[in-house]
């Protein structure tokens, strides 16, 4: 008989984790059986009695990866096959759970400009840019330099340790995966920089390079922006071939322009003049003012403009709309499919390890210790008396034995069982709850709550606008109502238990701000100015009212899949914000002082005209600001304007025609459409599970009796509710890729 060929294992390489190594295969755990009769399903909890070390390290290596494929995470082969591979998962692991500080070292760097004393300045604190009636600036507190260096410092050093890390478990793939090597330059260049700040030759022309090697550091070292990030950059050739036919269509508009009407108005006299009018025009801002004076003269110009919008507009920048993103979309796919494959491979190096006859089945006793393993790592209720029923759902073919393709769907199955844990717990948590203050629960103390809510409400409104002793009158049953709501979460928390009790949005928004409350009161004893945040509390606490629009169904569907879908849209929203950013400190290095009240290089501009001082690029909140005017594009050739006449340059107007380009016609495009898509797939999906639990509640009310399920129909119209679970933005992108 021919020898049976050592299989080969068809894992993928995967760009992002970059680490690919043979699996090693071990010897045989178990002694071949001559029965051929496979083990029986109530044998399945026993598990597997043999001692055999290098089968037990086998079994918690393929529970590490399998618990990192159900969490979106895919363990690198390297960590398995480590020298030293507890210490490789340890550390592994450690990574992860270094994910939080390194999400507040994102938002730090992302928020730190904001308080940073702009380049242009030279004064003392706390006004180092002048006289702030002259210039415009925020208005936020600025730092010393020190504290700003302190603070990157402290975020750097954690994301060296954090780099130290993964290079320790990747060990020499760390240096084959691109993305590695990204973190490591863009750390050395920012510890260069923080370094060098001080010393003063980190700076180019009172410019910090630290603060744009800041913004970056999210793109690199966050894998959901990353990803966004190179999804965009593989769609700029799609990006680039609308531009250039949208370039020809404006310069040849413009030449017409110019033949046509350059003796009728001033808007088109010359060629240069032309073009940028036509293509302040192609976005809207200045429509019917540039051709309201050419039509007055004659009216057969309308064909002209009409024409030219109807290209210009409705066909060419739509379909520039359409095809970028229809691009972005087909790079969606590839990354779910990435992803998917990356998973999956994480599943069959698994079950390679359980593998060790490599007989391409694996039996009960190994899959009931992998299930007792994965136990360890993530809480599946009654794991042990749940084996049987783990195993069955694998089981498809019915013969007691795992096949590779039944293995792959090993996540599927265990997600099963974890989502019922809530409903277990609830239960639990309902038999144990006192039954002495189940009042609670009754509809009419809800409604005791919705009114006490009310007549806050009504205080605080009042309290905004009385003075003396009714004031203090208003103020003490503003403290009153504070200690009703605390004991109102006191009795909530008790009766359902804390976990559940802050599993629900409202109760978590009303604790929150009750908590705000009594401290903000307490505070107000030793600070009096801060009683009037008091009041403003209460009104806030008032948005709990908006949970009333689950009375409808539709509404109440809306809502949790808006809420839920917001989550998952981040990392696109915060590549957005990165390059607003990127935009601003621009503007705020190159324009920075240039705008202040007196400039006689702004008079007689619109700028001037409707007081646009604040908007200006003197510091970053106020160029964050203009910025975010640029992306609603309304009147922003006004900005453009006013700093083409405080430059006197007219190639300062490449700053906003290049925003406008990048961050509203690319980017700012992309997310509003994704947002949308991923709104009505979220909304259609909920719908259609919505639609199958009432049909099955429906049929179990039809086989208990058929007067069941007309009573139910005519108690109520609406469907049954059901929580939407949450999202990643993995799943979204796989769900929107499965919508097409």
């Amino acid at each position: 008989m021919r020898k049976k060929g050592r299989r080969k294992n068809p894992l993928p390489e995967i760009q992002e984790e970059g680490l690919i190594t043979p699996l090693r295969r071990g010897s045989s755990a178990y002694a071949f059986s001559n029965s051929p009769e496979p083990r029986r399903a109530n044998d399945l909890e026993a598990g597997t009695t043999t001692t055999d070390s290098h089968l037990t390290s086998n079994v918690e290596m393929a529970a590490a990866l399998v618990d990192q494929a159900m969490l979106g995470r895919w363990m690198p082969l390297a960590v398995v096959y480590h020298k030293d591979y507890q210490s490789a998962k340890r550390t592994f692991l450690l990574y992860h759970q270094l994910s939080p500080a390194r999400g507040i070292i994102y938002f730090l760097f992302l928020i730190l400009p904001f308080f940073e004393i702009p380049g242009w300045c030279n004064e003392n604190l706390p006004n180092p840019c002048g006289d702030p009636k002259k210039f415009p600036v925020s208005g936020l507190p600025y730092i010393r330099p020190w504290i700003s260096l302190t603070i990157e410092v402290l975020c750097v050093l954690v994301l060296v340790w954090s780099v130290l890390l993964q290079w320790y478990f990747l060990g020499a793939g760390f240096w084959e995966n691109r993305v590695g090597v990204y973190k490591v330059a863009i750390l050395a260049a920012l510890s260069v920089a923080v370094a060098g700040s001080p010393l003063g030759f980190a700076q180019l022309g009172g410019i910090k390079l630290s603060m744009y090697l800041r913004i970056l550091i999210p793109v690199v070292f966050s894998r959901a922006i990353r990803g966004c990030f190179r999804m965009t950059l593989r769609i700029v050739h799609t990006f680039l071939d609308i531009a250039v036919l949208v370039v020809v269509f404006l310069l040849l508009s413009a030449w017409l322009a110019t033949k046509f009407f350059s003796e009728t108005t001033p808007e088109f006299m010359d060629f240069n003049t032309s073009l940028l009018n036509l293509f302040v025009l192609l976005t809207t801002a200045n429509n019917p003012v540039v051709w309201a004076s050419v039509y007055a003269a004659n009216r057969m110009a309308f064909f002209f403009f009409f024409t030219y919008m109807i290209v210009g507009l409705f066909f060419l920048m739509n379909l520039a709309f359409s095809v970028i993103y229809s691009n972005y979309k087909a790079q969606m796919a590839v990354e779910v499919a990435k992803r998917t494959t990356a998973r999956q491979g994480n599943l069959r190096a698994a079950f390679s390890l359980l593998d060790t006859r490599e007989q391409e089945w694996i039996d009960g006793a190994t899959m009931i210790s992998l299930f007792l393993i994965i136990g360890r790592y993530r809480h599946i209720p009654d794991v042990r008396a749940r084996t049987s029923r783990l195993f069955l759902a694998l089981n498809k073919r019915g013969d007691f034995k795992i096949w590779s393709d039944e293995f792959e769907e090993l996540c599927d199955v265990i997600a099963k069982e974890v989502e019922r844990e809530p409903d277990a717990l609830h239960k639990l948590k309902r038999h144990r709850s006192r039954s002495d203050i189940h009042f609670v629960k009754h509809p009419f103390y809800a409604c005791i709550i919705w009114a006490l809510t009310f007549t806050s409400l009504s205080i605080a409104i009042a309290a905004l606008n009385v003075t003396g002793t009714i004031l203090i009158l208003l103020l003490s049953l503003e403290f009153l109502f504070g200690w009703l709501f605390v004991m109102d979460a006191m009795l909530k928390s008790c009766v359902q238990g804390w976990k559940s009790y802050w599993r629900n949005h409202v109760n978590r928004f009303d604790f929150v701000l009750t908590i705000l409350i009594i401290v903000v009161h307490f505070m107000s004893f030793l600070y009096p100015e801060t009683r009037f945040w008091v009041s403003y509390l209460m009104i806030a606490r008032s948005f709990r009212a908006v949970v009333l629009i689950t009375m409808i169904s539709r509404w109440r569907l809306m809502a949790e899949t808006l809420f839920h879908v917001i989550p998952a849209t981040a990392p696109i929203l915060a590549l957005q914000f990165v390059i607003c950013s990127l935009f601003s400190l621009l503007g705020m290095h190159v324009f920075g002082g240039l705008i202040y009240k007196g400039n006689s290089a702004l008079d007689g501009t619109e700028y001037a005209l409707h007081g646009f001082y604040a908007f200006n690029y003197n510091d970053y909140a106020s160029a964050m600001a203009t910025s975010f005017n640029l992306c609603v594009v309304n009147k922003w050739y006004v900005f453009m304007d006013a700093y083409a006449a405080v430059t006197g340059s007219r190639w300062s107007r490449a700053f906003f025609i290049a925003f406008w380009a990048i961050a509203v016609a690319f980017t700012l495009n992309v997310v509003v459409a994704f947002f949308a898509e991923a709104l009505t797939s979220q909304l259609e999906k909920a719908e259609r599970a919505k639609a199958r639990e009432q049909r099955r509640s429906d049929e179990d009310l039809l086989a208990r009796g058929p007067g069941l399920l007309l009573r139910k129909k005519s108690s109520s119209g609406n469907l049954p509710h059901r929580a939407t679970k949450s999202l990643s933005y993995y799943d979204l992108y796989e769900d929107i890729v499965k919508k097409r």
